[in-house]
Protein backbone atom coordinates (compact mmCIF):
# COMPACT_ATOMS: atom_id res chain seq x y z
CA UNK A 1 0.00 0.00 0.00
CA UNK A 2 1.22 3.30 -0.92
CA UNK A 3 1.64 6.05 1.68
CA UNK A 4 0.14 9.48 1.31
CA UNK A 5 2.87 12.22 0.43
CA UNK A 6 3.38 14.78 2.56
CA UNK A 7 3.08 17.50 -0.18
CA UNK A 8 0.96 17.71 -3.20
CA UNK A 9 1.33 20.55 -5.84
CA UNK A 10 -1.61 22.30 -7.68
CA UNK A 11 -1.23 24.07 -10.94
CA UNK A 12 -3.02 27.90 -11.49
CA UNK A 13 -2.90 31.30 -13.31
CA UNK A 14 -3.60 32.95 -10.24
CA UNK A 15 -1.32 34.05 -7.17
CA UNK A 16 -2.81 32.95 -4.52
CA UNK A 17 -1.94 32.60 -0.89
CA UNK A 18 -4.46 30.34 -0.08
CA UNK A 19 -6.53 27.42 -2.33
CA UNK A 20 -10.53 27.34 -2.02
CA UNK A 21 -12.61 24.69 -2.85
CA UNK A 22 -14.65 25.88 -5.83
CA UNK A 23 -17.02 23.72 -8.58
CA UNK A 24 -14.67 22.36 -11.46
CA UNK A 25 -15.86 21.42 -15.00
CA UNK A 26 -15.64 18.89 -16.87
CA UNK A 27 -16.84 16.31 -18.83
CA UNK A 28 -16.21 13.32 -15.88
CA UNK A 29 -18.11 13.03 -13.14
CA UNK A 30 -14.98 12.65 -10.60
CA UNK A 31 -13.51 16.18 -12.47
CA UNK A 32 -16.98 18.05 -11.47
CA UNK A 33 -16.27 17.73 -7.92
CA UNK A 34 -16.35 21.16 -5.63
CA UNK A 35 -12.63 21.31 -4.38
CA UNK A 36 -9.43 21.56 -4.86
CA UNK A 37 -7.45 19.14 -6.96
CA UNK A 38 -3.46 18.63 -6.70
CA UNK A 39 -1.11 15.89 -7.92
CA UNK A 40 1.95 14.02 -6.33
CA UNK A 41 4.28 15.10 -9.42
CA UNK A 42 4.94 18.98 -9.90
CA UNK A 43 4.75 18.00 -13.99
CA UNK A 44 1.60 16.68 -13.30
CA UNK A 45 -0.05 20.08 -12.78
CA UNK A 46 1.92 22.32 -15.31
CA UNK A 47 -0.85 22.44 -17.76
CA UNK A 48 -3.61 23.37 -15.23
CA UNK A 49 -1.05 26.27 -14.86
CA UNK A 50 -0.75 27.47 -18.17
CA UNK A 51 -3.13 30.28 -18.28
CA UNK A 52 -6.14 29.59 -21.27
CA UNK A 53 -8.41 32.56 -21.96
CA UNK A 54 -11.59 32.71 -23.03
CA UNK A 55 -11.74 34.14 -27.00
CA UNK A 56 -13.43 36.56 -27.68
CA UNK A 57 -11.96 37.55 -23.79
CA UNK A 58 -15.71 39.11 -23.17
CA UNK A 59 -19.12 37.50 -22.18
CA UNK A 60 -19.73 35.27 -25.54
CA UNK A 61 -16.12 34.23 -25.24
CA UNK A 62 -15.39 30.11 -25.64
CA UNK A 63 -12.74 28.09 -23.79
CA UNK A 64 -12.07 24.82 -23.70
CA UNK A 65 -9.19 22.13 -23.69
CA UNK A 66 -8.51 18.76 -23.40
CA UNK A 67 -5.52 16.38 -23.26
CA UNK A 68 -4.18 14.27 -26.12
CA UNK A 69 -3.48 10.31 -26.47
CA UNK A 70 0.63 12.33 -26.08
CA UNK A 71 -0.44 14.33 -23.24
CA UNK A 72 -0.24 17.24 -24.74
CA UNK A 73 -2.23 20.23 -23.88
CA UNK A 74 -5.06 20.44 -26.66
CA UNK A 75 -6.20 24.01 -26.74
CA UNK A 76 -9.93 23.49 -28.63
CA UNK A 77 -11.55 27.16 -28.20
CA UNK A 78 -9.58 30.14 -26.77
CA UNK A 79 -6.13 31.45 -26.29
CA UNK A 80 -3.07 31.57 -24.33
CA UNK A 81 -0.17 34.39 -24.37
CA UNK A 82 2.59 33.14 -25.54
CA UNK A 83 4.92 35.22 -22.88
CA UNK A 84 2.28 34.54 -20.53
CA UNK A 85 2.80 33.35 -16.69
CA UNK A 86 1.11 30.69 -14.63
CA UNK A 87 2.01 28.85 -10.65
CA UNK A 88 2.34 26.18 -9.27
CA UNK A 89 2.03 25.47 -5.34
CA UNK A 90 3.07 23.07 -3.45
CA UNK A 91 0.36 22.10 -0.50
CA UNK A 92 0.02 20.39 2.72
CA UNK A 93 -1.61 16.51 1.73
CA UNK A 94 -3.29 16.75 4.85
CA UNK A 95 -7.25 17.42 4.08
CA UNK A 96 -6.58 15.44 1.27
CA UNK A 97 -8.10 12.33 -0.19
CA UNK A 98 -6.51 10.09 -3.15
CA UNK A 99 -9.57 9.62 -6.25
CA UNK A 100 -8.05 8.25 -9.01
CA UNK A 101 -4.80 7.25 -10.05
CA UNK A 102 -3.11 10.24 -10.22
CA UNK A 103 -5.52 13.03 -8.71
CA UNK A 104 -6.08 14.30 -5.18
CA UNK A 105 -9.22 16.16 -3.27
CA UNK A 106 -9.66 18.34 -0.73
CA UNK A 107 -12.53 20.36 -0.02
CA UNK A 108 -10.75 22.17 2.97
CA UNK A 109 -8.69 25.23 2.03
CA UNK A 110 -5.22 25.10 1.94
CA UNK A 111 -2.62 27.34 2.72
CA UNK A 112 0.05 27.68 0.36
CA UNK A 113 3.76 26.23 1.23
CA UNK A 114 5.75 27.41 -1.81
CA UNK A 115 4.78 28.16 -5.15
CA UNK A 116 6.67 28.68 -8.36
CA UNK A 117 6.06 30.95 -11.60
CA UNK A 118 6.43 28.97 -15.04
CA UNK A 119 6.54 30.73 -18.37
CA UNK A 120 4.51 29.50 -20.86
CA UNK A 121 6.96 29.92 -23.47
CA UNK A 122 9.31 27.12 -21.49
CA UNK A 123 6.11 24.88 -22.05
CA UNK A 124 5.23 25.92 -25.89
CA UNK A 125 6.20 22.38 -26.90
CA UNK A 126 3.60 20.93 -24.86
CA UNK A 127 0.63 22.71 -26.06
CA UNK A 128 -1.29 22.20 -29.62
CA UNK A 129 -3.95 23.91 -31.50
CA UNK A 130 -6.74 23.50 -32.85
CA UNK A 131 -7.26 25.47 -36.15
CA UNK A 132 -9.95 27.86 -34.64
CA UNK A 133 -7.70 28.35 -31.52
CA UNK A 134 -4.02 28.49 -33.61
CA UNK A 135 -6.32 30.94 -35.74
CA UNK A 136 -7.51 33.18 -32.60
CA UNK A 137 -4.07 32.85 -30.96
CA UNK A 138 -2.43 34.70 -33.99
CA UNK A 139 -4.62 37.12 -34.25
CA UNK A 140 -3.94 38.34 -30.55
CA UNK A 141 -0.16 38.04 -30.44
CA UNK A 142 0.97 37.74 -34.07
CA UNK A 143 4.38 39.00 -33.05
CA UNK A 144 4.89 35.43 -31.39
CA UNK A 145 7.78 33.60 -33.23
CA UNK A 146 6.87 30.33 -31.44
CA UNK A 147 4.29 29.88 -34.02
CA UNK A 148 6.73 28.18 -36.54
CA UNK A 149 6.21 24.72 -35.24
CA UNK A 150 2.57 24.95 -34.60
Amino acid sequence: MKIKPEFLYHGSQYIVETLVPRQAIDSTEIGSKLGIYACEHWEQVIRFALPIRWYPDDPTGIRSWSFTNEDKLLIEHGSINPYGTGYIYKISSKHFEKIDNWQWLSTTEAPVIDSTEIKVQDYWHLIEFSKEALHANKLLYPSSKLYMNK
